[in-house]
């Protein structure tokens, strides 16, 4: 690992955030091959809920990257979000990161919930990751820092400014680059589409991964929720019983029913269909499901 030095403090690292969704895969491979500009370091946030699939792409990532001299990757991630919410549900832990579930007001319009998940089991994560990479002390200022993230074309919507003065956020297929209140064109590699980023992996014989995002979450489609429940049926039954347990959380200040499933309904009871989108471009930080 680098030690920090006055270069260093001045420039500091280039991070990947590496979700193991196809757009993060490609632009990993991609720097690691020098395609495009390397990258110090790459860091997966796990959450310790992902699906299967994930874990299985995860090891093949690792043992490719040991092959061919890949980025380094940093796993960080203290704690299971699942665990954790079954625990908030049953009183066992007090503390509580909401995920975006969803809840019907008094006149029956469907809301959903704030979402506390993403910061804390992925964006504290990685920049937790990031200053042990330094090796900070608690107080310690933060270098300057580049993360860089794999969202495409057709999500730039989810690119965000940074909310720090040391942190510039690089959206290498958007050509971007954007600081705290600024933000810079420039050139990394052509504009790229999560479907060119599912072509590029075909071409050059790499797996698909498959989609990145915590088995329970609220913003995916039907057809997911159903691969879910035909490919993975302990997963599903975990699934279900979480659902079931955050549907009275009052002692959480949330006096209605909570659901996992979009229409505000018990999940085990949704007429699964397969032709609803997901809702990941509504999810406001470019870290899940990439």
């Amino acid at each position: 690992m680098k030690t920090i030095s006055n270069t260093i403090k001045n420039i500091g690292y280039k991070i990947i955030s590496l979700g193991l969704g196809q757009q993060s895969t490609v632009l990993y491979l991609m720097s690691s091959l020098n395609i495009i500009e390397r990258a110090d370091y790459a860091i997966f946030a796990d959450t310790g809920s992902e699906n299967k699939t994930t874990y299985v792409f995860f090891e093949w990532l690792k043992n490719w990257a040991k092959q061919h001299k890949g980025i380094p990757i940093i796993q960080v991630g203290r704690n299971n979000l699942y665990n954790d919410l079954m625990a908030t549900t049953s009183g066992v832990r007090k503390r509580f990161a909401s995920i975006p579930a969803f809840t019907r007001n008094e006149e029956g319009k469907i809301g959903i919930l704030r979402r506390q998940c993403t910061n804390e089991y992925k964006v504290q994560e990685i920049f937790r990751g990031i200053r042990t990479l330094y090796q900070l002390k608690p107080r310690q200022r933060m270098p300057k820092t580049e993360v860089w993230m794999g969202i495409t074309v057709e999500e730039k919507e989810r690119a965000k400014f940074s909310p720090f003065n040391w942190l510039t956020y690089v959206y290498p297929f958007l050509n971007l680059r954007t600081s705290k209140n600024d933000f810079q064109r420039t050139e990394y590699t052509s504009l790229f589409r999560r479907s060119e980023c599912t072509q590029w992996l075909e071409t050059n014989g790499y797996p698909i991964p498959p989609k990145s995002a915590c088995t329970f979450c609220p913003f995916q489609s039907d057809k997911r929720w159903l691969e879910l429940k035909t490919l993975s049926p302990d997963e599903w039954q975990q699934v279900i019983m979480l659902d079931e347990a955050i549907r009275n959380s009052t002692q959480k200040g949330v006096k209605q029913p909570v659901y996992l499933h979009r229409s505000a309904t018990p999940l085990a009871k949704v007429d699964l269909q397969t032709n609803q989108l997901d809702l990941f471009n509504a999810e406001c930080n470019g870290v899940c499901g990439i």
